[in-house]
């Protein structure tokens, strides 16, 4: 019986890492059943989920709207801080791979903050990161607050503080580097409470 255990089982496993089923015809032969990947059925469920959430937040705006009500987040196209953990994560994976449905949109994200210097070039970015539902994974975005280059450095809080940022979702390049960048410009950055 074990044996039998361990074979289904190892059979299991490479089907799996094969990403179908193997299945033997009469002949003997082995066969791959490549039905929809796991990535197909996430991507799927959560263009569903973004969608259905669309829905219900522009509804949102106009009750906020027809009650007159202001919060401040009538203008964002994306606010992640009403999204549960899994769909932040997935929407901000959504960023990095499809930057460019997102550019140009007002995005309200909130997660921890860091900072980081670039030894190379001196630069200093500032990010905003979200972990999904078991915090096992992490993503960040780069933001950029509105005048910048005027602020002194005691306008950031502690390293992991929790923060709320708001801005226009932007794609650039740096200087001798081909890498698509994303970021956050033009942010208004909030210590969460």
């Amino acid at each position: 019986m074990k044996n039998h255990t361990f074979l289904f089982v190892y059979h299991f496993l490479i089907s799996v890492d094969n990403g179908g089923f193997i299945h033997e015809n009469v002949s003997g032969k082995k066969k791959v059943n490549n039905g929809k990947s796991v990535n197909d059925v996430l991507e799927k469920q959560t263009k569903a989920e973004e969608q259905k959430e669309q829905t219900e937040e522009k509804d949102k705006k106009k009750e906020s709207t027809d009650t007159s009500e202001n919060t401040g987040t009538e203008d964002v196209d994306y606010d992640l801080t009403e999204m549960n953990s899994d769909m932040v994560y997935a929407t901000v994976y959504q960023m990095m791979v499809g930057p460019e449905q997102y550019e140009g949109k007002t995005i309200r994200i909130d997660g921890i903050y860091y900072i980081s210097k670039d030894e190379a070039t001196g630069n200093i970015y500032h990010f905003c990161v979200i972990k999904d539902a078991l915090a096992c994974c992490a993503q960040g975005l780069e933001f950029v607050r509105k005048n910048e280059e005027e602020l002194p450095n005691e306008d950031y809080p502690e390293q992991e503080t929790e923060i709320i940022v708001q801005g226009t979702f932007e794609t650039y390049k740096e200087p001798n580097d081909e890498t698509l960048y994303c970021r956050i410009t033009d942010a208004d950055m909030q210590i969460k409470k």
